[in-house]
């Protein structure tokens, strides 16, 4: 029997406008990559790091794996018209009013995310080694990747429930310029910093592999209960290919104080 931790917090939506020399056309070229690029990759090495400032919550460091698996466009294709895309990001002060139909856009791929894991006996309650179990559905639209809940009925095929967030996203200017520890502007978290890629070996010698970060974040409002995210994917130049990402989701609410880091790393084949 799994048991799913409730630390891992719903998701947002919202980004300022990019600065003029970070000008770029995600809808174009950014997400249908980055998209793909994710499932291309069999598993993902998770290291996950709770903080809260409620001593009944868990604190501490968390490992465990992550995957990528596209869902057959017929499935999605079939139950779409029954879903709203997120609306574009609305200011803080509006996230609480209910948000206004917006017209379904067409579906270009979707990909189960599942990561899992261990909780190791020091955090668990029970003081028994347990194990979470955790999916989400992520898809893609000429405009937007966005993040759905999986509806809890028992079916073979995992079908999109209700949205989780929808990202927005801006190329940073650097290497991990406008990524790490700490707040940003008001209203949103800053990304960590994703893990950096290994050395490739050159005919004279070892070179760090050029990379560029690609940031998404936006806000979620569970009730009494908000949820700021904000996301980095180390995008390998020239291809585009994701090497390594990173989010964090800072939660404040009544009862609730938590900073959550997750650092992805790739599993290359044979490398267990």
């Amino acid at each position: 029997m799994t048991t799913t931790t409730d630390d891992s917090p719903p998701l947002p939506t919202s980004l300022p406008p990019p600065q003029p020399h970070q000008a770029m056309s995600p809808t174009h070229s950014i997400l249908p990559t980055l998209f793909t690029s994710l499932t291309r990759t069999p598993r993902w090495s998770l290291l996950r790091t709770l903080k809260s400032s409620n001593p009944h919550d868990i604190n501490g460091d968390l490992h465990g794996t992550a995957t990528f698996t596209l869902l057959s466009p017929s499935t999605e294709t079939t139950h779409h018209h029954h879903h709203q895309e997120p609306p574009q990001p609305q200011e803080e002060e509006e996230e609480e009013k209910p948000s206004s139909p917006t017209k379904p856009q067409p579906l270009e791929s979707s990909s189960l995310y599942t990561e899992s894991g261990s909780l190791p006996a020091a955090l668990s309650p029970t003081t028994l080694p347990l194990q979470w179990k955790k999916s989400y559905i992520w898809r893609l639209t000429p405009t937007q990747i966005s993040v759905w809940f999986v509806k809890p009925a028992a079916t073979e095929t995992p079908e999109p429930d209700y949205v989780f967030h929808g990202m927005e996203f801006r190329q940073s200017s650097g290497d991990d310029a406008g990524v790490g520890d700490g707040e940003a502007e008001e209203g949103y978290v800053s990304p960590p910093v994703p893990p950096p890629v290994r050395k490739r070996e050159i005919s004279d010698g070892e070179a760090e592999e050029e990379t560029m970060v690609v940031t998404a974040r936006g806000n979620h409002l569970c009730i009494n209960d908000m949820y700021r995210t904000a996301y980095a994917f180390r995008l390998r130049a020239g291809d585009g290919e994701v090497v390594s990402w990173a989010s964090r989701h800072v939660v404040k609410g009544p009862k609730k104080n938590q900073d959550i880091v997750n650092l992805y790393s790739r599993i290359e084949p044979g490398s267990e």
